[in-house]
């Protein structure tokens, strides 16, 4: 059993401790690594889209507010035919 009034006894275990964070960080900081550069790429793709996207849609605003006004005043019944 560890005496953990040992100061010896607690030097090596941290030691131990640090040994196996290591092996654990050894395989997992390669897989880290690859998960950043697939967001770091995910996310430039997504910053270009999100511009296009702005452009695509310019003025969208503007039609979306007179359709709301639009349907207002028809007291909603946008779909009836005017004959």
């Amino acid at each position: 059993m560890l005496d953990m009034m040992n100061p010896s006894a607690l030097r090596s275990r941290f030691a131990e401790l640090g040994e196996q964070r290591d092996a654990v960080l050894a395989v997992s900081a390669p897989l880290r690594e690859d998960r950043d550069a697939i967001a770091q790429t995910a996310a430039a793709r997504m910053a270009t889209l999100d511009e296009t996207i702005m452009t695509a849609e310019s003025g969208m605003f503007d039609i979306d507010q007179e359709r709301a006004m639009i349907a207002r005043a028809l007291g909603g019944r946008t779909g009836e035919v005017v004959q």
